[in-house]
């Protein structure tokens, strides 16, 4: 178990999160000019952490329960991840209507693994995606959370991680442009 401490971002953390670093840097051309990053999909993540939009999601979304989330290891950010209600019919109703679910949605909206806490055979990603799902359970009262994340359908690791943790795909319900829709219901134990 790896010693990963949680606590909300706020404002004041703009700085730290343009430090963040979850993707190699772009390689160079010859004629010195970046080339095409060949994890796109990670770069879109880093730079929604980065750019502030991660926090101005988190701030929106805070009414609906939304939580940008920063982790630490031995004080250093090691993992950013945000999620939030789903609050979008136009995804929400086909969702519903394609898997019977009458509760709580939830999105899985980003998780980021700093590159030098990287290589742990997934460790600290699985432990990150563990206390995720249960700060979603602790914004919910519904026994049972529907929880949606997608997964760039390039980003191959990604796909394994979600998978070996109870996601499921949804290939029959289309996403935009190259991500797939993965889903898992979580439970909470409610005092009855």
């Amino acid at each position: 178990m790896i010693d990963l401490s949680w606590r909300a971002a706020t404002k004041a953390d703009k700085t730290l999160l343009q430090g963040f670093t979850c993707t190699e840097p772009a390689r160079r051309l010859r004629n010195g000019r970046p080339a095409p990053h060949h994890r796109e999909w990670e770069l879109e993540v880093q730079t929604w952490f980065r750019s502030g939009d991660a926090l101005a999601d988190a701030n929106e979304d805070a009414a609906y329960g939304g939580r940008l989330l920063l982790g630490f290891v031995e004080g250093d950010l090691a993992v950013c991840t945000s999620h939030a209600r789903l609050r979008n019919p136009g995804v929400e109703t086909p969702l519903r209507k394609h898997l019977g679910f009458e509760g709580p949605i939830r999105v899985l909206k980003a998780v980021g693994i700093a590159r030098v806490h990287r290589g742990a055979g997934g460790l600290l990603a699985d432990q990150a995606l563990d206390d995720v799902l249960a700060d979603m359970l602790d914004q919910e009262s519904s026994r049972e959370t529907l929880v949606l994340g997608r997964v760039d359908s390039r980003n191959k690791p990604s796909e394994r991680f979600v998978a070996r943790n109870g996601f499921e795909l949804l290939d029959d319900l289309p996403a935009a442009g190259q991500l797939r829709n993965w889903f898992m219901i979580i439970e909470a134990e409610l005092d009855d």
